[in-house]
């Protein structure tokens, strides 16, 4: 009882990062929450024209909904900041519960293996401000724990609820959704009997329902893949150190390389005290946690206008684990373990909160130098530095959003906006600066092509002598300059000087005293 206890206690402790800070410092999730916002005030053109004119809602099933859906209902209530902190504590919670959800369906006496979900959960994609993912993994857990609780006895209700649970993966995040269906089946034909044939063949016309929109998704999206740049050799030791959990300092390599080598130790465990060796259901996962991994290094980097596809993956064979691992016999070692994985997770959230606090002062530094700008107003922003004091995560990426959003501008950095892989989307009537631009040559943008459709411009720590510095001097005003940022106002158009015919030339001595 007391694990229990410990686990929900630290659960809930773990939301404790996005309550001591103003901004979340995340990559994308300020561009979510603006575009939640932006949904939230789509027929509000009195207080936002912009966000009516520049801006339309894609109602199509999309498989990113969850977030948008989820803010902007949260958003009728609370302001925009504190819908996100709810989002994202919803994550933690949903995650670290799925965990737990997971590993009791299979092992319900033997739930410390969920301990060791606790450093998934601030991983690599979540600081990226995939929020949509994010969410998806909490669900993997519950509709593969769910199907695993209910396989033998597997009635309309419990259809009805697993084809809800995988309804929720689908608007989370595609990926989970597949995978979810694909352990679903490798652990079906994995538990196959004879004796219980009928039951089981049922399952099958139960879950037909999930076919339907991943062959829409499809046939909107296309299937062209981009293939990895990576080799095999970068593949390994990205995967046998956990990368997808390095985001603030090099410590956390470390960490994360001595949490893959338990992983593996706990695995030769289990398999060894199994003896006689023998072959039990429960080995389904493991099974699935080898497949995965073949999945991983075999799949492209990106698919159907989806990205960073490996790291993604790189999750899912040791999350599959959970519930599969027993390496110890007796309650003392049991105990001891949770105990110690306990410890652990409390000391990476004191290291979080640390990183947490101090990216927030320099987010909030960044946001200073956007004050002056007017409401419902275009802006670009061009950062020249992204990540500040951490080594990875971009926290400056799209922080520029959280103001935005405030003063109902349009931002053209909004990245999401732009593709058809999300519910808020650029009209196509609109003419905007190309996001590549925006992000890979702020250098040499070309802004005289943008000037009517540019009102400020936003450069943060820009070097001096650029082109684009000679191009913003030109055509803008420079209103603000402090600690790295600085703001460029564009300039107003020139008054014809018209002299009338009758007009007689000022003469020398009323030049001067006019300071002509």
């Amino acid at each position: 009882m007391w694990v229990r206890r410990l686990f929900f206690i630290l659960a809930l402790l773990y939301i404790l990062p996005f309550w001591v800070v103003e901004y979340i410092p995340t990559t994308d999730g300020p561009c979510h929450t603006y575009n939640a916002w932006v949904h939230r005030q789509h027929g509000n053109v009195e207080e936002y024209p912009l966000f009516n004119s520049h801006y339309e809602i894609d109602p199509r099933p999309l498989p990113n909904w969850i977030t948008h859906g989820t803010l902007t209902l949260l958003m009728l209530a609370v302001p925009p900041l504190l819908a996100e902190k709810i989002l994202v504590s919803g994550y933690v919670l949903l995650f670290l519960a799925g965990a737990w959800y997971f590993v009791g369906s299979v092992r319900p006496t033997e739930r410390w293996p969920a301990f060791l979900a606790f450093p998934f959960v601030y991983n690599q994609l979540f600081q990226f401000g995939f929020y949509n993912f994010s969410i998806s993994l909490g669900l993997f857990f519950f509709a593969v724990g769910f199907w695993w609780r209910h396989r033998d006895g597997f009635g309309l209700g419990a259809a009805v609820t697993l084809n809800l649970l995988l309804w929720l993966c689908w608007f989370s995040h595609i990926l989970s959704f597949m995978l979810a269906l694909f352990s679903i089946g490798v652990l079906w034909l994995v538990t196959l009997e004879r004796d219980r044939l009928r039951r089981h063949l049922w399952q099958i016309p139960a879950l037909g329902p999930q076919i339907f929109l991943p062959i829409w998704f499809f046939a909107a999206q296309g299937t062209a893949t981009v293939g990895s740049a990576s080799s095999f050799a970068d593949l390994f030791r990205n995967f046998n150190s956990l990368l997808v959990l390095f985001t603030f300092s090099v410590v956390q390599i470390h960490g994360a390389r001595l949490l893959a080598l338990l992983f593996l130790v706990l695995t030769v465990l289990t398999v060894l005290r199994r003896r006689p060796l023998r072959v039990v259901k429960e080995d389904g996962f493991l099974l699935l946690s080898l497949l995965f991994v073949a999945l991983y290094y075999l799949s492209p980097e990106g698919m159907s206008g989806g990205s960073i596809l490996k790291p993604r993956l790189s999750l899912y064979p040791f999350l599959i684990l959970l519930p599969w691992l027993s390496p110890w016999r007796g309650r003392l070692a049991p105990a001891v373990s949770a105990a110690a994985l306990a410890l652990v997770a409390a000391l990476n959230l004191g290291y979080l909160v640390h990183w947490y606090r101090l990216l927030d002062v320099e987010m909030r530094q960044y946001a200073r130098g956007l004050e002056a700008i007017r409401p419902n107003s275009r802006v670009l922003p061009l950062l020249f530095e992204h990540s500040g004091s951490a080594d990875l995560t971009s926290i400056f990426g799209h922080t520029f959003s959280y103001v935005a959003l405030e003063k109902g501008l349009v931002d053209w950095d909004n990245y999401s906006a732009t593709t058809s892989l999300f519910p808020v989307r650029f009209r196509r009537s609109v003419h905007r600066p190309n996001v590549w631009h925006i992000e890979a040559t702020p250098h040499e943008f070309p802004l005289r092509q943008y000037l009517d459709q540019v009102d400020y411009v936003y450069t943060w720590k820009m070097p001096p002598g650029l082109v684009v510095a000679r191009r913003l001097r030109s055509g803008y005003d420079l209103i603000w300059e402090k600690d790295g940022g600085a703001l460029w106002q564009r300039k107003p158009p020139r008054a014809k000087r018209v002299q009338s015919p009758h007009a007689q030339p000022a003469r020398r001595g009323e030049r001067l005293r006019a300071g002509a």
